[in-house]
């Protein structure tokens, strides 16, 4: 049994190298898609895998991110290494699992539960932390700390999706989906998972630009389901700065347990769960084979030139993140 993470990237480079050192304590293969990073992302990934060849870069194209044709094709790259009964993940480059999925399957799953949902604990940029960073208390320099030494104070997402999954050889992810059809019987029990997604100003601002243009493209824009209301829509970066006094803000010391969190409402009624558990016992080899398959020459949406070139010009001249600004490794965990 192996565990197989599948990781796009884009424009990463303050936390790519302290996420891929976390991975690889529990992981088999990871396998990372740059999807067109200005920054050193790319590089700070393959120096990191020349030293350690379970991580697989597969490309750096500008591609647009999507849950769906970029996920699909990176599932489809990685099955050709896979086997039944090994297990595979959805991960992102601010993500880090507070319970390694190994021990997770194994102490908190039960035989019959094949897939499980994470539970964010979303990790805030305090207003006050935006104070010390404007008074140059806090600089690019302190990338080089560990991320859980900068932001310590989270509140609990009831929002979930799946992450992580059995595989099976029959299973379909065509690129209209963004995870495998009857993917597996989900667990009741969520997986933790430390979030990091506003680490900090120029992080913040510079991911906002990023997805102001991206979104202008129709094409794009038409990938996502009323994507007015998403988050990729924001182009005010001080709207994800937490005020210091929200009534949900809680405080993590590193090193210490997160408290476990029970939501249920990723789960379908009993009754539901009792008719999917019989499906999924004894029906999916045969829903399998009546699943659209993945197209063998379907790839990620690629990023229009003038796209690309409009990013450069935004992106390109904020190249922060070298290797020596950051530091390529750390002591992070």
């Amino acid at each position: 049994m192996k565990f197989a993470a599948l990781l796009p990237v884009r424009d990463e480079a303050d936390i790519v190298g302290q996420c891929l050192e976390h991975v690889l304590q529990w992981a088999d293969a990871i396998y990372v898609f740059d999807t067109g990073s200005v920054d050193n992302t790319w590089e700070i990934v393959q120096d990191l895998a020349s030293c350690d060849k379970r991580i697989l870069p597969i490309r750096k194209e500008p591609v647009y991110f999507s849950e769906t044709r970029l996920r699909s094709y990176m599932f489809h790259v990685a099955r050709q290494n896979m086997h039944s009964g090994d297990w595979f993940l959805r991960v992102d480059a601010d993500e880090f699992h507070h319970i390694a999925p190994p021990e997770f399957v194994k102490n908190c799953m039960r035989k019959h539960e094949t897939a499980a949902n994470h539970q964010y604990y979303d990790f805030r940029l305090l207003q006050s932390e935006v104070d010390a960073w404007n008074a140059g208390e806090e600089t690019l320099k302190d990338r080089q700390r560990p991320i859980q030494d900068r932001r310590r104070h989270y509140t609990v997402s009831e929002y979930s999706e799946p992450r992580l999954c059995r595989y099976r050889e029959t299973m379909q992810w065509p690129v209209t989906v963004s995870f495998p059809f009857n993917a597996g019987y989900v667990a009741r029990e969520r997986l933790p998972i430390r979030h990091y997604p506003h680490r900090d100003p120029v992080q913040l601002e510079r991911r906002c630009r990023l997805r102001a243009i991206m979104m202008t493209d129709k094409e794009n824009r038409a990938n996502w389901s009323r994507p007015e209301l998403h988050h990729w829509a924001e182009r005010k970066w001080k709207e994800f700065v937490t005020p210091d006094n929200l009534p949900e803000l809680k405080y993590w010391k590193p090193g210490t347990e997160l408290p476990l969190v029970y939501l249920t409402n990723h789960l379908r009624p009993p009754r539901i769960r009792v008719v999917k558990r019989f499906v999924h016992a004894l029906c999916l080899p045969l829903l399998d084979r009546l699943r659209p398959r993945f197209p063998l020459e379907a790839r990620p949406q690629p990023i229009p030139a003038h796209i690309v070139e409009e990013l450069e010009g935004a992106l390109g001249d904020h190249k922060t993140a070298d290797h020596e600004t950051i530091g390529l490794r750390g002591n992070h965990e």
